[in-house]
């Protein structure tokens, strides 16, 4: 399978993203699948295309139609010539994908799709992934990047998650919220190795800025939050 077309597709799609979600962020998810593809024995191209595509109709991004229809993806593979059986099989791994659609019980049963899921999570951690999230909270210039009075809102459901505005949404925050959870939600070996590494980061960074705002108790919250965390793993 030639990539080219499609990836020139999602990079004219993509590009002018400002808030972590543009082509760097799916060129990184796409190598590092197909990376995992290789370690786990998988299908590259059904693999490449999902890693291309998963962004291309996100509800954040295109809104729910798009993200209920993949009108996008669909669109850029029946360009690209990608046969049907191929559509749907990549379609069925976007479709059930994600960080709001896990809190559903909603994961891929593939291998395939279980590894696009793994390198966006993976994407989404460590030291770029936080890169990110700062990027993101900047972008909306709507809420704080530390509020030390306001706590994280743990155990939403997928709906309370996707709410806008949230007294809880901010940088720091949305590590408890999501990031320092993904490690146990990787669903491939070589996912679970290379989580850990970048999980590790996040914890230094996290300690580090505590420290730094001279609040023991958002330390002492963190490692109580870990410890859960181990335990629940």
């Amino acid at each position: 399978m030639n990539f080219e077309s499609v990836c020139a597709s999602v990079r004219a799609l993509l590009d002018k993203d400002n808030t972590g979600h543009g082509f760097e962020h799916t060129e990184r998810v796409f190598e590092t699948a197909l990376r995992l593809a290789s370690a786990e024995g998988a299908d590259a191209e059904v693999t490449g295309l999902a890693a291309l595509l998963h962004d291309a109709d996100d509800y954040k991004l295109f809104g729910a139609e798009n993200a209920e229809k993949l009108t996008n993806a669909r669109s850029i593979m029946a360009a690209a010539g990608v046969a049907p059986k191929r559509q749907e099989q990549v379609c069925a791994i976007i479709r059930n994908m994600g960080y709001n659609k896990a809190l559903q019980g909603i994961r891929p049963q593939t291998l395939e799709g279980k590894i696009v899921s793994d390198a966006d999570m993976l994407d989404a951690i460590g030291a770029l992934g936080t890169i990110r999230c700062l990027t993101y909270a900047l972008a909306r210039c709507d809420t704080p990047i530390f509020a030390p009075e306001i706590w994280p809102q743990l155990d939403m459901s997928a709906e309370e998650y996707k709410k806008p505005n949230r007294r809880s949404d901010n940088f720091i925050n949305h590590f408890f919220e999501k990031l320092l959870r993904l490690k146990n939600m990787m669903m491939t070996a070589s996912g679970r190795r290379e989580a850990e590494k970048r999980h590790e980061f996040m914890l230094f960074f996290l300690r580090r800025f505590f420290e730094e705002q001279g609040c023991p108790e958002w330390l002492e919250y963190l490692e109580q939050y870990e410890k859960n965390n181990s335990a629940a793993a």
